[in-house]
Parts: structure tokens; C-alpha cells; sequence
């Protein structure tokens, strides 16, 4: 309430001003909190000029002498346009959110403390190489020489009074592992399935969080044979159902207040041999499947300096290209889901010992102070073990004591000089080089070279198991279950110039179960990675255009797969007799014009409901409905491999159903909801973008009615949650699209700069930009935009000149 009462008189204040001045100067007075893009601003930290280009489309080029130099412009732009994005990430990492927000999210903040991911990366700094330090701090520089020139503040500071204090080099690092918990998170799996075997016994709940299908791709297909995957077994301990819904309950409020760890999170990328291509040389292709904001997670931008020539997609916060190309290969990444986290369960005694092979080990206090705007500060004491940090302690309702176990969390991790020197190298040896220094998250890599070379490695710290699968909690009171070191790098999934001639990750299951590593026991529904392979074998000289229109393809092979089952029903009134035919006519495309991409949505949302939750009852309202993957699997399951057992309501004692039935009644249930949401009762009058928007929310003001609708941004938009052009669906939202593919690129190796970008909303965080949501309707069509290396680059150009 006091936040919302502040916002108000801010914007109060903002039309007394405007008013005052008269429209051209209030306007002018706004507009100066956007950046100086031309001319010449002195500087300190530089050792010669520092010319920076934005194009037509707002690409930043960034050109000095030196990688500090290059780094320190990189900085200096990113302060420049997503100034308040950056503060708002670097309180996450830190847990110091509160200090702005107040009391709201304290919860967040205790958990973040607990986890500790500050601590780790002020560790990790430590065991930093000098050179990787020093570009850090060059760009905390050039973040800093920003602040420095003392620039009017975008809105956001304004509307909340909140001062930017200055860049550190571990602020990098704090945010470099928050995207590691965005993408490498399987706790949450944990318990899940921890409550699922609580209310319907283990082999229930594996048949309701399957691994994998068994005939689905795989990324290296040679390698082993697909296998279904082996039941768990639950080790001797397990949590009771009271402590796994309060840690469900604990990940929902984290992911709420940060956005981070989507349960719909993934990618796409493949790369594609020149065998292949009309060229003759590779295309690499990309969209990494973040969760939406606004502004986007990624800036463009082309960085040089040194030995580094780079350009692609940029984190702001983070001195490197992250996604990208450089003058002799190029790179893109899907995350591997792998499992590389694990919950302890400890006996910890009143004095605070901890319980290992019948001994008693004391426990590590850290006092951490959470200071809360008007509130007096809050002290959180953090328990550690050999395990990790225990983080039932920032909650209640829990009867185990929970110890979390994280690669991120380990004392060395130097992701940022793997990515650094990815930037740095020009051939496939240079580059497996670059990656044996990178920790997590752990991802799916795919490379292409312009000598016409084409691999795929998938790095990152792997746990080795002395026992268990990695699918529910353990004792911790024992070494049973600890991690015995990591795998070695060179056993790592990896292909070089694989026979096919094309390589595709969706993060699909990687490889089959002759690999003698635990990787992960969760993956993505095979869908996306099934119709990228059926595209690309479709294929003959394939081109830019081409791969334009892999990415925009909105074809559900899931519903091509499905519509004979849900087909074979009887129609129980013409609304569902009218609603079948337009299904039958249909070609699966998810297109946001059609009236049966909406018919089928509603369908299969209820059907996934009919079947499941009777069993599964609250829990399947309140996690089971919103997980994308492992309903889609079992339905797929319940409907074309048998186990039509689950159609069955057993609510309804004197009655069996069958599948026929329960699907009938769940096709007038999800016609209904469609109806309702659509505001039309003719399914041939629907559309399913008329419902299914892509949505951009601002934090913290799309949490603020009188503000939303200035800060946030919408899109009808097509697709689905299983299309190459994912669009997945919050059906706690119906049916809204709050995750998507944030970033593109098409590299064609032949030819680098006929190669192409986009992200999602535009290059500016500052709502008063023309460039804060340019990009959006051509990101919507699937459009992009030239990714130039080199040449002359035409646009606004500021020079950054030494004091």
C-alpha cells in the first residue's frame, strides 16, 4: 500500500510538473534520462578512445584498443540503457531487494541470503585469474564512469527514490549464477515427487514425472539406445508432505518476486552441416526459451577490442557476448537439463551439530542483515553443512531439516572466463578449450566454424553419485549419497562433424542409457526437437530464409500426434459436433488466426485435468496443472501407449470409465472455458491469439495497477507449448504466454554478415524511449535484423575520450 501511495504521488507530481512547464518542456525535462548517443563524453579507466555506434536498428557497436577498453564500453552501455534492469538483478543475486520494495519481499530475500549465491561469487572472485579480473573491473568501470557523469535517473529511481550506488566485479558474478538458477534448477522435482509418492505411491508418481518418452530423439542419437527409464526407488528417508508443500510453496514466492526459474524455460538450436545448405557452409541457429520481461533479458552488441571481435547477445551486467559469432565461428546454447542439484535431509541437535557416519560435526553460522525499507532491519543466522546451505530454515511448516547441494555454489567457478574465451577463439580446439573452464548452468553448445566444421559439447560441473538417481531428497547423515568429484570434461556428451550432418538440441534427452553417467532423470517433451529434425531432413540447400521460417514454425507435432484419440469421441451437442469438425479439417498449425488451434487448447487442457485430477486432486491445481512437460508426456501415455487405466474418475466408485468418456466430457468442459475466455459461444468465430497474448511484464510495476499499463507490454501472439516457435501457456492465466523465445540468430558461416538477430522487446529499458518496445511486433513476426561484424557501420555515434 505505501509503494502504491508513493507511485501515485509521483505521478501526481509528474503532471503538476508537466502542466507547469507546458507540454514541450515537461516532456523535455522527462526526456532527460535518456542517454547521450553522439559527441564526446570524458572518462577515467580507459587507456584511448572508446568509439560506440548504435545502427538504425539500435545495435550497439563498441570499438577500443584493448578488451578493457571494449569492456569498459560494453559497461558504460549497458549502464546507459538498463540502468534500473541491472540494479534490480544485482539486488536479487545479493538479497537486497527489500531495501527497496519493503516487507513484500522479505520471504525472497531470506531464501537468496540463505542460498548464498552472494558468498559464492565473492569466492569464486577470489580464485579468479588476473585477467579475467581485470576485465571485470573494466567494466565495472565503464558502469561506474556512467554514474559518474551524474545522469538524470530513469523512472523507475525516481518513482521509488533509490540511488544506484556504484559497480562492483562480483555484481557480474552474482547475476552470471542467478541465470544458473534460472536454467539449472531440479529441486523443486524433488519434491514434487516427494509429495506425489506421499499421496499415490512411487510407481504413480513416475508414471506422472516421466524422464523421457522412449522414442524420442536424441541429441547424439548414436550413441546408445533409448530405454524407458528405470522406476526410483525412494531412498530410507523421505520428506513429510507438510515440508514439500511448504518448499513448493517457498519456490513459487522466489519465482514470483525474481521471474527466475520458469518451469517452462528451455531452447532451441541446431546447427546445420553445408552438405545441407545451399552455401555449402554451416548455418547456426538459436532462440534460447527465457521467461518474458520487459526490458528483455538480452542487449545486442558488437564488442571489440584485443583479441576479441564478437558480436551477439549480451547480458547486461556481464562484459561478453554470450550467444554470438566472432570472425571464425560462431556458437549458440540450449540448456541440457542435467541434474546438478540435490536436498539433504539433516539431523542437526539443539546445539547446532549436524549428524555424519555416527559422528557429530558443528555446524557453520553466518549472520546475514536484511535491512527493510520502513521496517526495522531483519537478521537471518544461515546454517550450513558439508551439503550446503539449509534452506528449510527460511520458512515454516517444515518437519526435516533441508540442506542444499549446488554446483553454483562450489568455491571455484570460472564461467566468465570460459565465456571469455569463447569469445576469444577461432577453431573448434580453442574452443572445447574455452569451455573446460565453464561451470554452470550446464548447456547444450552448439559450434560451427567457416572452414565449414560443425560440434556440439555440453559442459558444465556434473555431479558423480556415490548412490541414488537424483530424484528425491536423501540423508545427509550418512556419505551414501555424496558426490564423488565430477565428471572428467573429455567424457562429456560431445560430437564432432557427426554423420548426419546437422546437430539439434530442444532439450530433448542428450544421450541413451549406455552413457555410465547419471545426466538427468527430466526433459523436455520430445516435440520440438521431433519437428526441427522432420524440417531439416525435409530440406535440400537450405538457406537463411529457410532457417527464418524453422524458427517461425508454429506446427504441433504433439497435436498431430494426439488428434486421432481426441477425435474418436461422440459429440454430446453441436457445440462439440461443430468443434470436432473444425479439428478434423485442421493441420496442426498453432497459428494465432485460427478458430481449431483454439478449440484444441481448450481441449487439451481439459482433458489433461479429466484424467489426472481425480487422483491427484489440490495437488494438481496448485503445482501439477502449471508444470509443461510432464503432463504432456503421461497424457501421451494414458492415450497412445495403453494405460488407458488412468481414464477412470475414481471419485466415481460404481462407475468405470473409459477413455472415450472421460474425453467427451472433458471436450465440453474445455469448450466451455474456451468459450467464456474467447466471449463467443461459436468455436468457428474463435482465434486463439484472440486469448493467448505474450506478456512482458515490468518489475516491479506490472504489480501496480495504476502503472502496469505504462510499463508493461502485450502481443497476441501464436504458437503453442510444443511448437519450434514456443509459446507456452499459464494456465493459471488463461492463457496467457509468459515465456517465449527471448533471443534469435541465424549465422550463415558462408557469409557472416548476412547473419541475423532479434530479441524480444527493444534495446532500451527506459519507458520514454522510442526503442523500448520497438522490437516487439517483429519479434512477433518472427522478423530480425542484420548482425554486422564488420564493414561500415552507420548510425549515432559517442566517443569515450581518457581524462
Amino acid at each position: 500500500m505505501r509503494l502504491l501511495k508513493r507511485l501515485l504521488l509521483w505521478m501526481v507530481l509528474v503532471l503538476v510538473i508537466v502542466t507547469a512547464l507546458g507540454a514541450g518542456g515537461g516532456y523535455l525535462w522527462l526526456r532527460r534520462s535518456l542517454p547521450q548517443t553522439s559527441g564526446e563524453i570524458r572518462v577515467s579507466g580507459i587507456s584511448g578512445p572508446v568509439t560506440i555506434v548504435r545502427d538504425s536498428d539500435g545495435v550497439a557497436h563498441i570499438t577500443g584498443a584493448t578488451e578493457t577498453d571494449a569492456a569498459f564500453g560494453l559497461g558504460f552501455v549497458h549502464a546507459q540503457e538498463r540502468l534500473w534492469q541491472m540494479e534490480v538483478q544485482r539486488r536479487i543475486g545479493h538479497g537486497r531487494l527489500s531495501e527497496v520494495f519493503g516487507a513484500t519481499t522479505l520471504n525472497t530475500d531470506r531464501f537468496l541470503r540463505a542460498l548464498g549465491v552472494a558468498r559464492a561469487a565473492r569466492r569464486a572472485l577470489e580464485r579468479l585469474d588476473a585477467n579475467t579480473i581485470a576485465i571485470l573491473e573494466a567494466y565495472a568501470a565503464g558502469v561506474n564512469a556512467f554514474l559518474s557523469t551524474n545522469p538524470t535517473l530513469p523512472p523507475e529511481f525516481l518513482i521509488l527514490g533509490v540511488q544506484p550506488e556504484p559497480w562492483q566485479p562480483v555484481d557480474s558474478l552474482v547475476w552470471a549464477k542467478m541465470m544458473a538458477w534460472d536454467l539449472g534448477g531440479n529441486w523443486n522435482d524433488e519434491v514434487m515427487r516427494a509429495l506425489l509418492i506421499a499421496q499415490i505411491g512411487p510407481e504413480d508418481a513416475d508414471f506422472l514425472m516421466p524422464a523421457y518418452t522412449t522414442d524420442g530423439p536424441l541429441i547424439l542419437p548414436d550413441a546408445a539406445l533409448v530405454r524407458p527409464a528405470a522406476a526410483s526407488t525412494p531412498p530410507d528417508a523421505a520428506i513429510q508432505p507438510d515440508t514439500a508443500r511448504a518448499m513448493l510453496d517457498l519456490w513459487e514466492t522466489v519465482h514470483a518476486t525474481t521471474g527466475l526459474g520458469d518451469r517452462l524455460a528451455g531452447s532451441n538450436n541446431w546447427v546445420i552441416g553445408g552438405a545441407r545448405t545451399a552455401s555449402g557452409k554451416p548455418l547456426l541457429v538459436n532462440d534460447p526459451h527465457l521467461g518474458n520481461r520487459i526490458p528483455s533479458i538480452w542487449y545486442l552488441a558488437h564488442m571489440q577490442g584485443g583479441a576479441i571481435n564478437s558480436i551477439g547477445a549480451t547480458f547486461p551486467g556481464l562484459p561478453a557476448v554470450v550467444i554470438g559469432y566472432n570472425e571464425r565461428i560462431a556458437w549458440g546454447v540450449t540448456n541440457t537439463g542435467p541434474d546438478v542439484q540435490d536436498l539433504y535431509i539433516e539431523r542437526i541437535d539443539a546445539q547446532n551439530y549436524v549428524e555424519y557416519n555416527g559422528k557429530r560435526e558443528p555446524v557453520t553460522l553466518i549472520d546475514e542483515t536484511i535491512n527493510v525499507k520502513d521496517a526495522e532491519p531483519v537478521t537471518l543466522t544461515v546454517r550450513i553443512t558439508r551439503h550446503g546451505p539449509i534452506i528449510s530454515d527460511v520458512t515454516s511448516g517444515t518437519g526435516e531439516t533441508l540442506a542444499f547441494r549446488w554446483t553454483s555454489l562450489d568455491e571455484e567457478d570460472a564461467t566468465i572466463r570460459a565465456f571469455l574465451n569463447i569469445n576469444r577463439a577461432h577453431n573448434w580446439e580453442e574452443f572445447t578449450t574455452a569451455l573446460r573452464d565453464y561451470k554452470a548452468p550446464m548447456q547444450n553448445f552448439v559450434y560451427a566454424d567457416v572452414e565449414g566444421n560443425i560440434g556440439y559439447y555440453a559442459p558444465g560441473a556434473l555431479p558423480i553419485r556415490r548412490n541414488g538417481n537424483g530424484r528425491l531428497p536423501v540423508p545427509g547423515w550418512t556419505d551414501e549419497y555424496e558426490w564423488a568429484g565430477y565428471v572428467p570434461f573429455e567424457e562429456l556428451p560431445h560430437v564432432y562433424n557427426p554423420p548426419q550432418g546437422y546437430i539439434v538440441t530442444a532439450n530433448n534427452r542428450v544421450i541413451g542409457d549406455d552413457y555410465p553417467y547419471l545426466l538427468g532423470t527430466s526433459w523436455a517433451a520430445p516435440y520440438r526437437a521431433q519437428r526441427i529434425v522432420e524440417m531439416i531432413e525435409q530440406g535440400n540447400r537450405l538457406t537463411v530464409a529457410d532457417m527464418r521460417a524453422m524458427l517461425g514454425d508454429v506446427v504441433s507435432v504433439q497435436a498431430r500426434e494426439l488428434l486421432p484419440t481426441l477425435l474418436a469421441v461422440s459429440p454430446t451437442g453441436p457445440r462439440e459436433a461443430a468443434a470436432l469438425e473444425l479439428l478434423r479439417g485442421w493441420d496442426g498449425a498453432m497459428r494465432g488466426d485460427s478458430a481449431a488451434a483454439a478449440v484444441y487448447q481448450g481441449y487439451y487442457y481439459a482433458a489433461i485435468e479429466a484424467i489426472f485430477a481425480d487422483e491427484l486432486r489440490d495437488l494438481f491445481t496448485r503445482q501439477y496443472q502449471s508444470r509443461r512437460d510432464f503432463p504432456a508426456m503421461a497424457l501421451r501415455a494414458v492415450l497412445l501407449d495403453g494405460h488407458n487405466e488412468w481414464c477412470d474418475n475414481v471419485t466415481t466408485v460404481a462407475v468405470t470409465e473409459d477413455c472415450a468418456t472421460t474425453l467427451a466430457k472433458a471436450l465440453t468442459q474445455g469448450l466451455e472455458a474456451m468459450a467464456k475466455a474467447q466471449g463467443e459461444n461459436d468455436p468457428a468465430q474463435w482465434r486463439w491469439d484472440r486469448v493467448h497474448q505474450a506478456v512482458f511484464p515490468h518489475n516491479p510495476f506490472s504489480q501496480v495497477e495504476a502503472l502496469r499499463n505504462v510499463f508493461e507490454r502485450r502481443i497476441p501472439n501464436g504458437g503453442d507449448n510444443f511448437t519450434v516457435n514456443v509459446a507456452p501457456v499459464r494456465i493459471t492465466e488463461p492463457y496467457l504466454q509468459y515465456n517465449g523465445p527471448s533471443y534469435r540468430q541465424i549465422i550463415d558461416l558462408s557469409d557472416l554478415s548476412a547473419s541475423r538477430f532479434m530479441h524480444t522487446t527493444g534495446q532500451s529499458g527506459n519507458v520514454l524511449s522510442s526503442r523500448y518496445s520497438d522490437y516487439l511486433e517483429r519479434w512477433q513476426r518472427v522478423e530480425d535484423v542484420p548482425m554486422r561484424l564488420s564493414g561500415a557501420i552507420d548510425g549515432d555515434r559517442l566517443v569515450l575520450v581518457g581524462e
